[in-house]
Order: structure tokens, then C-alpha cells, then sequence
């Protein structure tokens, strides 16, 4: 090999192998002009006694050679060092959530760098799986299949959480869409109708903290927030944190469906996006809650209009509510969801607050908040924030009345029947 062969070579070496810097090289050698670095006698000796039959002019020029190919392969292995340490570095953090959560960790390479399980059901599902340095595709598709075997996806829980935290929302995104992709075709595969949630985050402390508190994912508590926030924070992140995947995404699809219809879609949603429906197998069905509510109420389905039931979840266990007209009249149904057992109702005539339950007379929404006023002794312009709630408890109709004066919060419960003050609460 000549020499200018030997030169392209290590040319070409350099180029692909060493980062970009010279700038930074500039700027280092600048730092250190002036520095000398001694050669030992010794060093000059072994190289004189090595070529005394050698003009002393050969033996000057071949030292620059030496020196450019140390260089050199010095440079190469610092490039390897440095493409070594960028292939390793963290880039995102995807989490995959049913109730066993599983965290990876993925470089910019798209590798496994770790996978963690999130909680003791995760444990089965990893356990016997190598997935370090393993494509962050093929070891999500371990996951799902470890996933189906377990029957932790199945016809009556066919729903996933894929949730990828990455400060640079473009790759993220890209990474979500295809690992989205490959899971509903892994799902497709085992003949499985599933329903995925994606959603792509930035990293967050105080979502990190969140999750630590409840022992959850970032990605589940994420959706958790989601869900509270398109409720107007009716709900809890208590109330929600036991809930699975699947129940989470049947609340998540039903406030959806009710801010698309209000014109409010996208309240509370952030990027989280769905695909495929969720299971209501475990359940007796938004039809069979709709028949319970009708045959209490002595109708039919052809007598009524508006009607709708979606799912929910209330006072620990999920339910359907159930709403229709008939008459100038309104109604409303709480269904068990699990057990088709009628927990609540109520009818209203539209428009003016008045209505019956179970027979009884209605005072009206505002008689009750006149009387919750009246006992705080303050006016209705002095308030902040006044609300008033019917609502069907214990086989009673009752008024809910909230609000704010003067730096003091009210709460009443008033009988709908006879306006009697049940319960009231003045927290200052």
C-alpha cells in the first residue's frame, strides 16, 4: 500500500469516525501555545542507534509520519469513545400500561438501555426477558405478547397505554406513531379487537412526583389527570388511581364524546390520542342500562328522544348514566355497570327546575338556593362561585347548594320535597 493510499484511508477513517470539532480543536491547541513536551534522551538515542546507517535528514522526516498516524488513531478512538457514549446516552423513556406497567428506557438509537417493572403484576410479564440493547420495537412486542399469554389483555380488558416521555416532541411523536402501529398490528395478529391510548410528554418533575407518590407510571398519571381535568376536577386523582387501563379509557372516550358534542373537544386531553374502542365486556352494556332506566321510568325507547347513556364512575364502582326526554320532562338514571342495579334518579321539567322523583314534589333549584342564602345571611351578588345541584339520594330528591362571601366557603344539602336544611357545612 503507498503512502497517499495509506493517507485516503485514515482520511476516510477520520471523517466517518470523529465528530465535527474543529473549532474546539482550535481552541484547545490555542490554550496550550507555548507548552513544550520534552524527549527523553533515551527516546533519541534508541532511534539514533536504530538508523546509524541512515542520512540524518531521512531520519528527521520520518517522525512527522509517526506522529500524524498516532494522532490519528488517537482521534479515531476518541470518535469511537464519543459515538459510543451518544449511542448509550438516554434519549426517551417509553412506559407501557394495562396494570402491569413497564418502563424502558431508550437511547438515541432507539436501543433498550433498562426495562423496569412499574409494580409486581410487570414482574410476571418481564420475567425470563433479556430486553437490554434490544430495538425498543422488537422489545414492545415481547411486552404485548408476554402481555396476552398472561391474560392481562384479553376480550374483557383489550386496552394499552403507550405513553413516550421525550424532551424533543418530534422524535417523540415519531416514536409514539410507530410503536402504536406495531401494537395495534401485534394485537390484530392474536385476533384481539384492542383500543390504544398514545400520548407523548415532555419530562416533568412534577408529574415524576405524582406518580411516585401513587406508585404509578408518568404515563398512567398523566391519563389520571387527564381524566380528572375533563371532569372540572369532580373527581379525584384518588378516586381514579385504582382503576385499570380499560376503565380509565372508558371514561377518558365518554368525556371526549360529551366535549365533542358541547364543542368543548379537547378539554383536559393533551396529546393523548385513541384508536379502537374499549371493552365493556365485563358489563351488562349502555343497551341493557338504557332498558333498565326506560322500564322504570314506564316508556319506551320509540316514546322518548335524546337518548343517551354513557359510562362513568361514582362513588366507587363504574356506572352508566342515562339520560332521556319525554314530555317536557327530564331524566336521569345512575346504572351499575356491573350489576345492572338502579342506584339514582331523578326527572325535571325543562326549563324551569321544577320536577318530580319516585312521586315526590320539587321546590325547584331556585327556592333551595333562595334558602341556603337566607341561613348564611348573605345575598346572592355577595357570592362567588354558586352552584346548585339536584340530585337522587337514599330515595330522596335533594338540592346540592355551594358557594363562596367574604372569604368563607358554604356548603347545603336541602330536601327537594319540603326544603328542609338536611345538612350544611361553613368552613372559613
Amino acid at each position: 500500500m503507498t503512502d497517499r493510499e495509506l493517507e485516503n484511508r485514515l482520511r476516510t477513517a477520520l471523517d466517518h469516525a470523529a465528530p465535527n470539532d474543529l473549532s474546539g480543536v482550535l481552541s484547545r491547541c490555542k490554550a496550550r501555545k507555548g507548552t513544550v513536551i520534552h524527549m527523553t534522551n533515551a527516546m533519541e538515542n534508541h532511534h539514533f542507534n536504530n538508523h546509524t546507517n541512515q542520512p540524518a535528514g531521512k531520519k528527521r522526516r520520518s517522525r512527522p509520519k509517526l506522529v500524524v498516524a498516532a494522532c490519528l488513531a488517537l482521534v479515531i478512538a476518541g470518535g469511537a469513545v464519543y459515538f459510543g457514549q451518544q449511542g448509550s446516552a438516554l434519549a426517551s423513556v417509553v412506559c407501557l400500561d394495562v396494570n402491569p406497567s413497564i418502563e424502558l428506557r431508550v437511547s438515541e438509537k432507539e436501543k433498550v438501555l433498562s426495562a423496569t417493572a412499574m409494580n409486581d403484576d410487570a414482574v410476571e410479564i418481564l420475567d425470563g426477558m433479556d430486553l437490554d440493547g434490544t430495538d425498543v420495537g422488537v422489545a414492545a412486542n415481547a411486552i404485548i405478547g408476554s402481555l396476552l399469554q398472561h391474560g392481562y389483555v384479553d376480550e374483557l380488558a383489550n386496552s394499552i397505554l403507550i405513553t413516550v416521555e421525550d424532551d424533543d416532541l418530534q422524535r417523540g411523536e415519531a416514536l409514539k406513531q410507530a410503536l402504536t402501529e406495531q401494537a395495534s398490528a401485534a394485537l390484530a395478529g392474536a385476533q384481539l379487537n384492542g383500543a390504544i391510548l398514545a400520548q407523548t410528554l415532555q419530562f416533568s418533575d412534577e408529574l415524576s412526583r405524582k406518580a411516585e407518590e401513587y406508585g404509578v407510571s408518568a404515563g398512567k398519571a398523566a391519563l389520571i389527570q387527564a381524566v380528572v381535568t375533563g371532569s372540572s376536577n369532580t373527581k379525584t386523582f384518588e378516586d381514579l388511581v385504582g382503576l385499570s387501563i380499560n376503565e380509565l379509557n372508558l371514561i377518558y372516550t365518554a368525556q371526549t364524546s360529551v366535549a365533542q358534542t358541547s364543542g368543548e373537544a379537547g378539554t383536559g386531553s393533551g396529546t393523548i390520542v385513541s384508536s379502537g374502542n374499549a371493552s365493556q365486556s365485563a358489563y351488562i352494556g349502555q343497551q341493557a342500562a338504557q332498558e333498565t332506566a326506560l322500564k322504570h321510568a314506564g316508556l319506551t325507547a320509540a316514546q322518548v328522544t335524546f337518548l343517551e347513556s354513557e359510562y362513568d364512575y361514582d362513588d366507587g364502582r363504574m356506572i352508566y348514566e342515562v339520560e332521556f326526554h319525554y314530555s317536557g320532562t327530564e331524566y336521569d338514571y345512575e346504572i351499575d355497570a356491573l350489576t345492572g342495579e338502579l342506584i339514582k334518579y331523578h326527572k325535571e321539567a325543562n326549563g324551569n327546575g321544577g320536577g318530580t322523583s319516585g312521586g315526590s314534589t320539587d321546590i325547584g333549584s331556585d327556592k333551595a338556593k333562595s334558602i341556603a342564602l337566607n341561613h348564611a345571611g348573605v345575598s346572592g351578588s355577595q357570592t362567588r362561585k354558586l352552584e346548585v345541584k339536584r340530585d337522587f339520594d337514599d330515595g330522596r330528591l335533594e338540592y346540592e347548594v355551594k358557594f363562596q362571601a367574604a372569604g368563607t366557603e358554604y356548603e347545603y344539602t336541602i330536601d327537594a320535597a319540603t326544603g328542609t336544611i338536611l345538612d350544611y357545612d361553613i368552613d372559613r
